[in-house]
């Protein structure tokens, strides 16, 4: 679910233009400190090791993510079970040094990469028992990728190809392959995300070097594809995420533009509705996305883009930018702002309650965090960040926060 984020240089310039009003409204309100979360924990690693990432949270508050040690040129797989202390090691496939975890389920399945070599990284399915099993890929891949698993165990992906083609694929839970179809006149495509009734959504395009859209697809749970509406003015758009009941997170690419910088929700029904210039990282049954609007402030202000259309600029207190990175299916939502100057890596976690007020989130290592997934019992998971006496970070730990 989580990604390791890549931090965005930031200006006084573009602090002084952050907005933190609720459009239409009175500005958002910031809860007190004692409203802080109650309790955060850094989750425990291995000896040795260093850095940890989440990169999945279900519904028991279970966290999938992994953790690196000092010189490591690859990651090692974890999983750390609710309501039980330690971890489980998510091993690679026999004969591999590193293993990557993408996403998990609230079945229990884990889903992410096995690999020597990050060029030819072998797709990986994990067992709620935590034992690795290899996802065949079509025959002349170069390497392959996981993307989603839902709680059967059905997984969807891709395979790279020759001539940087890829093929979109789906494995059940029984491990056998289905090589997904493109639309007619696309050669590469890819499947982002899977819900529990098997219907996947992703991608198709032509990769015939011309710059050419991509288009979103929808798969059946037969394998059947088909062509996601466009509002008027777009050309192309990624899928990101499909819900159980039907809902998908995108973005689109409009006539004349080379980017996919607008945000874009398909409805159950089909409809597909344009929030605005943005990057969106999750959405709800209801059709409520969040993620960093752009209309305003190049660098992103924190954002949730309401199901009947309008836009809401959260309170981002005292920084210059940030994200909403996840939002449960109560309205509450989670992300982080990060500072108008010095090191951009310095963010500070943050939770919206589904009225916008905004609570810091404290971490267990000083006062930088980042706050990346939550679940509809107010679990929450991300990362405290480790700083010296100079300020400079030392070290990236996996974290949860829980009243």
């Amino acid at each position: 679910m989580a990604r390791i984020r890549v931090p965005r240089p930031v200006t006084l310039a573009a602090a002084a233009a952050t907005t933190l009003l609720l459009l239409g409204s009175a500005p958002m309100a910031v809860a007190e400190p004692s409203e802080h979360l109650a309790s955060s924990r850094l989750l425990p690693i291995p000896s040795g090791g260093v850095h940890s990432f989440v990169r999945g949270l279900n519904s028991s508050g279970t966290v999938i993510g992994e953790y690196y040690g000092q010189g490591w040129v690859g990651p090692f797989a974890l999983r750390w079970h609710a309501g039980r202390s330690g971890y489980t090691r998510l091993a690679p496939l026999p004969g591999e040094q590193f293993s990557r975890a993408t996403a998990l389920s609230d079945g229990g399945w884990g889903v992410g990469l096995s690999y020597d070599d990050p060029a030819s990284s072998h797709p990986v399915r994990w067992t709620p028992g935590g034992t690795p099993t290899r996802l065949a890929l079509p025959d002349g891949s170069l390497g392959g990728n996981t993307s989603a698993v839902n709680n059967s165990g059905v997984a969807v992906g891709d395979a790279s190809e020759e001539n940087n083609r890829s093929r979109p694929l789906r494995w059940k839970s029984d491990g056998s392959r289905t090589d997904l179809p493109v639309l007619p006149g696309d050669d590469s495509g890819t499947a982002t995300s899977v819900n529990n009734a098997g219907t996947a959504v992703g991608w198709t395009e032509k990769r015939d070097g011309t710059g050419g859209p991509a288009h979103p697809v929808r798969w059946n749970a037969a394998g059947a594809v088909r062509a996601l509406p466009l509002p008027a003015g777009f050309v192309g758009a990624k899928t990101r995420e499909i819900t159980d009941n039907g809902v998908i997170l995108g973005h689109g690419r409009l006539a004349g533009s080379t980017e996919y910088d607008r945000v874009l929700v398909w409805s159950a029904d089909g409809t597909v509705r344009d929030a605005g210039h943005g990057r969106g990282y999750d959405v709800n049954r209801a059709g409520t996305a969040v993620g960093a609007s752009l209309e305003d402030n190049p660098y992103g202000d924190t954002a949730r883009w309401n199901a009947n259309g309008t836009r809401t600029v959260l309170a981002n207190p005292g920084e210059a930018a940030g994200e909403v990175l996840a939002i449960n299916n109560r309205g509450t939502a989670v992300g982080y702002a990060w500072p108008p100057v010095g090191n951009p890596a310095l963010d500070k976690a943050l939770l919206w309650k589904p009225d916008g007020t905004v609570v810091p989130l404290s971490s267990p290592l000083g006062p930088y965090a980042a706050a990346f997934a939550i679940n509809d019992a107010g679990v929450v998971a991300g990362f405290a960040v480790g700083t010296d006496g100079a300020g400079t970070v030392t070290a990236w730990r996996a974290t949860v926060w829980k009243r």
